[in-house]
């Protein structure tokens, strides 16, 4: 897959800054799948770099932005889940991180409930999830 192609079928990452990161995702999704059909290995390949894309713009700083410390470190941190809550004397709880449904998938792709192209990219692996391997 190429820029050109992968911007074509998801023309919202078009002119997608710094570029670098898309041509890197880019050659990260076409390492993977190959034990996928080639029709399922397209798609997959998109859909993970749209995921990793995503991911991406959530924690990267606004372009023009003065980068402080503080600034690099807020933009890192991970969000979380609430996974209940309670009105009456407030009480948040929180995930704690990858649950075991995404056991069968590589801790890089943990985060694949996050985004809209991560669940169906999750769908597809799950179709192959016995005989595929995803480093």
């Amino acid at each position: 897959m190429t820029a050109s192609e992968f911007t074509a079928f998801y023309p919202q990452f078009a002119g997608f800054t710094p570029a670098v990161v898309l041509f890197e995702y880019i050659r990260q999704a076409n390492a993977r799948f190959s034990s996928f059909t080639a029709e399922d290995a397209e798609e997959a390949r998109r859909l993970y770099t749209a995921h990793k894309l995503t991911m991406y713009a959530r924690v990267a700083l606004p372009e023009g932005t003065h980068t402080s410390k503080a600034a690099i470190a807020a933009a890192g941190e991970a969000r979380q889940k609430i996974t209940s809550k309670k009105v009456g004397e407030v009480a948040v709880t929180y995930s704690s991180g990858a649950s075991s449904s995404s056991a069968s998938v590589s801790s890089d792709l943990a985060d694949l409930t996050e985004t809209d192209f991560g669940l169906q990219l999750l769908s597809l692996i799950r179709l192959y999830s016995r005989s595929v391997y995803v480093p």
